[in-house]
């Protein structure tokens, strides 16, 4: 069994991407070391059902905080060793719990593009395996256009290569924006640029990163393995966390396994591990047709929203954690759904109550 965790310990970021999707700045929401060690001592052991394969560690910028970093990674290995292996591949094959931090990858070299051994090596011996360098795009070449991206990327490859240093190098699709955060201030700015929101029929069903198999994806293979997300606040989300999907169980009083083997049981959530955004609206008490009008406008991660929303606000679902709309949602939810947002729902309708 496998299984594959997404952990968000804070949303800290000197880059300033218009395209953040939760809003990342210089002073953003971090987790205590409580938080931290609380979150470690509740993830899957060697008794549980659950073999943790592995934990990618993100932000923000991953390296941004070195001292919370250098605890958590600390704490994690304490738990799970790295094994002796020499590769990445070797380690995960022996049945070690690999551990990755998701940076820009500025951090780890110099203004002309070339890798910092001596920061790299730092990062290796606190406990690291791998690194994915996570902007080969066009949103964060155009928010630092004098940095020679091709020239870094061409070199960490070839340090790589050179010193068996895994760094898995990609970016983010100009037409998969999700409707959260600063994305959705600079969206119209955005959308001149040639990018465009994420508007895939059936995305949540087939995208690996996306809700679908969240549950039952434990005998899986990635990409289809299961998959879950961890916020800064220590909440599991089926998978992006920042507003989109609700908050399913908080992980620093809730062992991992009991929960998710908890919400194997709840239906909403059974819709979620399919990746069926109808079945869940349904669940939420709302008409189909419209829900499926609204999935139109605003992709499967806005109607996981806004769904979500109307979902929680029934009394049978107040254990779940859902932020309320801010500002710019409303403002944008309004434009691309209307005002107020008419869900006909069966019961009154929150969303139209959050307007």
């Amino acid at each position: 069994m496998a299984q594959r965790i997404y952990w968000v310990p804070h949303t800290i970021c000197y880059f300033g991407c218009k395209h953040c999707h939760n809003d990342s700045v210089m002073g953003g929401i971090h987790a205590s070391r409580q938080v931290i060690d609380d979150v470690i001592a509740h993830l899957p052991g060697p008794e549980s059902p659950y073999r943790l394969d592995e934990v990618l560690v993100g932000g923000g910028e991953s390296l941004m905080r070195n001292n919370e970093m250098e605890h958590l990674i600390g704490g994690f290995r304490a738990k799970y060793p790295r094994g002796a292996q020499a590769t990445v591949a070797e380690r995960r094959a022996a049945g070690h719990v690999i551990l990755a931090l998701q940076t820009i990858g500025t951090p780890l070299a110099d203004a002309a593009g070339n890798p910092n051994p001596k920061i790299i090596n730092y990062w290796l011996d606190q406990g690291v395996d791998y690194f994915h360098i996570a902007s080969n795009d066009m949103f964060h070449e155009v928010q630092r256009p004098t940095f020679p991206w091709e020239t870094f990327r061409a070199n960490l490859k070839q340090y790589g290569e050179q010193h068996g240093v895994h760094f898995l190098i990609y970016g983010k699709s100009p037409h998969r924006l999700v409707p959260s955060g600063r994305a959705l201030e600079n969206l119209n700015e955005l959308e001149q640029a040639g990018a465009s929101l994420l508007l895939d029929e059936g995305y949540c069903a087939n995208a690996w990163e996306a809700a679908a198999n969240f549950l039952t994806g434990t005998e899986k293979e990635h990409p289809d393995c299961s998959e879950v997300v961890i916020d800064p606040h220590g909440w599991v989300h089926p998978c992006c966390w920042y507003e989109l999907s609700p908050g399913l169980f908080d992980l620093t009083r809730t062992d991992f396994a009991a929960g998710m083997a908890a919400l194997r049981n709840v239906p909403f959530c059974q819709a979620l591990d399919r990746g069926d955004m109808m079945e869940f609206a349904e669940f939420a008490g709302l008409d189909l047709g419209n829900a499926s009008q609204i999935r139109d406008q605003v992709g499967d991660c806005g109607a996981c929203r806004l769904f979500s929303i109307a979902l929680a606000a029934q009394p049978a679902n107040d254990w779940i954690r859902v932020q309320p709309l801010t500002p710019q949602e409303i403002v944008f939810y309004s434009e691309r759904v209307g005002v107020p947002i008419d869900l006909a729902r069966k019961t009154t309708s929150p969303v139209e109550m959050a307007f």
